[in-house]
């Protein structure tokens, strides 16, 4: 079953300003500038990739929970975690960096000392679903 991930409207500004202004400083640097053919290359073309690889992030962020293992998903990057290795799951608003856009996050604890921070829409219904998968994990709904 696929989650998509819950996003925060300021957070949705934040990254989307940001791209905005990274296009239209580089590119008003550009043309009040003279530069030389390099220099524009570099000037136009890093903050439109960037803004790229953002934007997949943003649309490409969502959880799955199949038979054995959630998968977490974000832009190019995937992380399997096994339910067997799942140790608790509790809400938190940590701001850490994470495959999480919003701050209303789950913070799972797998493995020996290994812990991922997701935002699914809703987190409770996550929750359960994940108890019935992994039964001997601690389950904190508070």
């Amino acid at each position: 079953m696929k989650y998509s991930s819950k996003k925060d409207w300021w957070l949705t500004v934040i990254v989307f300003g940001g791209m905005i202004f990274a296009i239209w400083s580089s590119g008003s640097a550009v043309f009040e500038d003279t530069p030389n053919v390099g220099e524009t290359i570099v000037a136009l073309l890093v903050p439109i990739l960037l803004s790229i690889f953002i934007l997949w992030l943003w649309l490409t962020t969502y959880y799955v929970i199949d038979d054995k293992n959630l998968i977490v998903r974000y832009g190019p990057f995937k992380k399997i975690i096994p339910f067997y290795s799942i140790k608790s799951v509790k809400k938190t608003m940590n701001p850490l960096s994470s495959p999480a856009l919003s701050l209303k996050r789950l913070e799972i604890t797998y493995g020996q000392y290994d812990t991922v921070l997701i935002s699914p829409k809703d987190r409770d219904e996550f929750m359960d679903v994940l108890a019935n998968h992994c039964p001997h994990a601690k389950i904190i709904k508070s």
